[in-house]
């Protein structure tokens, strides 16, 4: 059996990829390029050193990127160049994206293979949000190359100067896919949706195939695709039509789908960097035991961008998601999701943890730790390894976020709140009652803050949180799969389930899929798909509750109250990416419970809520197919 390419990719490339060309301030000349980095560095230890040019710069939201005009310009000629890179090539962005023959040439390059990448592969490696770190440098600094050479195509003078002095800063963009978008647009990004877009070129501005739209592939085959209709894409495809060589790409479908679920990603975001202070819980999707009342992870919200943006395209499945330019957006975004949780929880990172499964690096419970190496990922010419310890600090690969700021705990508590929190829109109201740009304020009693802001109806100093946990067999099915959850009526027609106006949210389970062929070299994927690995995650409800509250259907927000109407009103269902219809039975091991917690809201702008326990509401699923 063959291995998620998009996972695996970087184990037979490793060994080619150079470091990053270091961008001279002074204007760029053609022979400042180096020969070729494949010719150069193919006998040589690699070392993923992410750009060092011009010391440590953050990496910027999309939408913050496309405002300095230059830097966006040079980054789409790179990011062009990158993708028109022959396929065959080493450094090409196919053969970083994925590879053919992986088994094969894992095992040949190395006899200690992809630790990150076999992790990254089940979603249950408990250092795969570190190595998320190095795989992206190495991307960025690769990327970085292409946009060297697109600024050395200028002619020398003013323009290729000013060109080269916008590459000194720049770093691979993040997509916030939770914050409240600018008014009156879409949580996706509008530079990602048109099929093509207007570059400055040394000849004059021009229209070219939008290289953030899809990765148009050279050629395709059943041996580097061997799920149709993916071998007979020609690009990469969002949402499409069908699963037939003549589909289409449905790219319109996606910003309402996204801006539907927006409010969700946002309360879990916030949820996340706000209640968990364990790594292990913060990180990990594998379900934790019967005491975690809090099941969700950063890794099951990364898996539900995953399959939405998808729509059964590449995205949706690990087989072939990071061959989608959205991929790489949508991963700095976790990195940088993480390096906000880290920057506050400084106390507590990788702990030893053994291993769920096989990978071709550990046995199965192998207990690996903050010292395990991140291969294949070299940190030095002397073939050392990154690892968690030396992963640590992002400013060590040439990056860092705007929003760490000084990296002090209460700067970025401040920047979690304005962005995620309910002055931002988030529990206020759901933005699918109201305009999300005119959330609900309510003060807070004894603030010290005047500008604080409770989410909820606050009652004797506290309001009252509640969730939906969900748990269920990872490989339950042939490929990635959904549960919906309503809070209200809803159309039978399962595609019409993510634009329901009463959905809660949409919990996806990222997978790969799982009809291999016969000629694979591996057994490794079946076992874990075969295997009956639980993960969870989460769907916070209150927005939802509180929209109720507002168009008078809930009275109000205490625990008897909501669990009478959540017992009439809340329902789920479960479906694949391309609209069919899953039967609920199918769903091996579905358990949807509701918990709700007291919360005291916090007290200055940079200062979080305090959690209290979760209570389980038994009540409110129990007798109905997946209830607890």
């Amino acid at each position: 059996m063959r291995l998620s390419r998009s996972l695996l990719s970087a184990c037979t490339l490793l060994q080619f990829v150079p470091l990053a060309i270091a961008l001279p301030f002074s204007p760029l000349q053609p022979e400042d390029l180096i020969e070729s980095p494949l010719e150069r560095r193919q006998s040589s230890v690699t070392v993923v050193s992410g750009i060092q040019t011009f010391g440590v710069q953050p990496r910027l939201e999309i939408r913050q990127l496309e405002q300095n005009v230059d830097q966006w310009n040079i980054y789409l000629l790179g990011l062009a160049k990158f993708q028109a890179t022959n396929q065959s090539d080493k450094l090409s962005y196919y053969q970083i994206a994925g590879e053919s023959d992986l088994v094969n040439k894992i095992m040949t390059v190395t006899n200690r293979s992809s630790q990150a990448y076999m992790a990254d592969h089940t979603h249950l490696g408990m250092a795969r949000v570190q190595q998320l770190a190095p795989y992206l440098a190495l991307f960025e600094q690769t990327l970085y190359q292409h946009i060297v050479a697109a600024v050395n195509e200028f002619p020398a003078g003013a323009i290729r100067q000013r060109y080269a002095s916008a590459a000194l800063s720049w770093r691979l963009p993040y997509w916030d896919w939770a914050a409240v978008p600018p008014a009156g647009q879409s949580v996706y990004p509008t530079s990602v949706t048109s099929p093509n877009i207007t570059v400055t070129m040394p000849n004059g501005t021009m229209s070219i195939p939008n290289p953030l739209y899809s990765y148009r592939f050279h050629q395709v085959s059943h041996s580097d695709f061997y799920f149709d209709p993916f071998a007979s894409w020609n690009q990469t495809m969002r949402f499409p039509t069908n699963w037939t060589s003549d589909a289409t790409v449905q790219d319109n479908l996606i910003g309402p789908i996204l801006d539907n679920n927006r409010v969700s990603f946002q309360d879990r975001l916030y949820n996340l960097l706000t209640y968990y202070n364990n790594f292990t819980e913060f990180g990990n999707e594998a379900w934790m035991g019967p005491g975690v009342s809090n099941k969700d992870s950063l890794e099951s919200l990364h898996d539900a961008l995953h399959s939405i943006t998808g729509g059964s395209g590449h995205m949706t499945y690990l087989d072939y998601s990071a061959f989608d330019p959205l991929f790489w957006l949508h991963h700095v975004m976790i990195d940088r999701s993480f390096a906000l949780w880290q920057a506050i929880n400084n106390d507590s990172y990788v702990e030893p943890m053994a291993t769920v499964d096989q990978t071709f690096t550990m046995a199965n419970g192998q207990v690996i730790n903050v010292d395990s190496p991140l291969e294949p990922f070299h940190s030095n010419a002397a073939g050392d390894y990154w690892t968690s310890t030396s992963a640590r600090s992002i400013r060590k690969l040439g990056y860092t976020y705007r929003d760490i700021g000084d990296g002090s705990v209460s700067t970025v508590k401040a920047a979690v709140n304005r962005l995620y929190g309910s002055s931002a829109g988030s529990s206020g109201l759901s933005g699918r009652a109201v305009d999300l740009h005119q959330p609900l304020e309510r003060e807070v009693p004894g603030a010290s803050d005047p500008d604080v802001q409770a989410p909820a109806e606050v009652t004797n100093g506290k309001y009252q949180e509640y969730i939906a946990n969900i748990v269920s067999q990872k490989f339950a099915m042939n490929g990635s799969y959904a549960i919906y959850v309503f809070m209200g009526d809803f159309s039978d027609e399962p595609t019409e389930w993510s634009m329901s106006p009463n959905l809660v949210g949409t919990h996806g389970v990222f997978a790969a899929l799982s009809a291999v062929d016969a000629t694979s070299k591996s057994n490794m994927l079946r076992r874990q798909m075969d295997s009956t690995i639980q993960v969870t995650g989460t769907l916070p409800l209150t927005s939802m509750l509180l929209a109720k509250v507002q168009s008078g259907e809930l009275p109000c927000m205490d625990i008897p109250t909501v669990t009478a109407y959540l017992n009439e009103n809340l329902h789920w269902r479960a479906g694949a990416f391309d609209g069919s219809r899953i039967p609920l039975e199918d769903i091996g091991d579905l358990t949807i419970t509701v918990v709700s917690a007291e919360v005291e809201p916090a007290s200055a702008t940079d200062q979080f809520p305090t959690w209290g326990d979760f209570t389980v509401l038994t009540s409110i699923t129990e007798g109905k197919v997946g209830g607890c």
